[in-house]
């Protein structure tokens, strides 16, 4: 089971940015980045980065943000309703840079492992060559599918937390 954090306050501050690639193996699904920043009630002001297109809330709006570590993988606009999953809203980045270079390597290896006379050797490095992409895919795929039913459930979870804490109750 995966742990979810939530911040519930006023948007402060939406900031639009385009991504830009530092790292020769890191890319982003969206080729956005918004920076959030939440007042909570307490007064607290919590700053989060979204690499997303979608965008349901604007500044002066309460929301409820849901995040997996430090990383913000849903909000829901308290104002009007409105909901993103992240996990959901961009499409997966299945396929890496890293992933090529790894398959090249493979192949380089059964290739030399052939040529220099170990044929077992130089046929497990093509088959692992011929089967990593499809079963890491697979993998990501389901890793990233499980993660948005898991922050379906933490919006519910979150939504019931803080509508527990501000209702008052009669006593007798």
């Amino acid at each position: 089971m995966r742990t979810f954090h939530w911040v519930s306050g006023e948007l402060t501050e939406v900031q639009r940015f385009i991504n830009v690639p530092m790292r020769w193996c890191e890319q982003y699904p969206a080729r956005e980045r918004r920076e959030l920043w939440i007042r909570s009630s307490c007064g607290m002001e919590v700053k989060l980065v979204a690499h997303t297109r979608a965008m349901p809330a604007r500044r002066g709006h309460r929301v409820l943000a849901v995040l997996h570590g430090r990383q913000l993988v849903g909000l829901r606009n308290l104002s009007t309703g409105a909901q993103v999953n992240f996990v959901r809203s961009d499409p997966p980045l299945l396929w890496r840079r890293c992933d090529g270079v790894v398959v090249t390597l493979l192949v380089i290896v059964g290739v030399m492992a052939g040529l220099m006379g170990s044929l077992a050797a130089g046929a497990l490095a093509t088959l692992a060559a011929v089967g990593f992409p499809p079963m890491w895919i697979l993998g990501r795929w389901l890793l990233r599918r499980g993660l948005s039913a898991d922050v379906e459930r933490a919006f519910e979870t979150a939504q019931a937390q803080m509508e527990r804490r501000v209702q008052l109750r009669r006593v007798k």
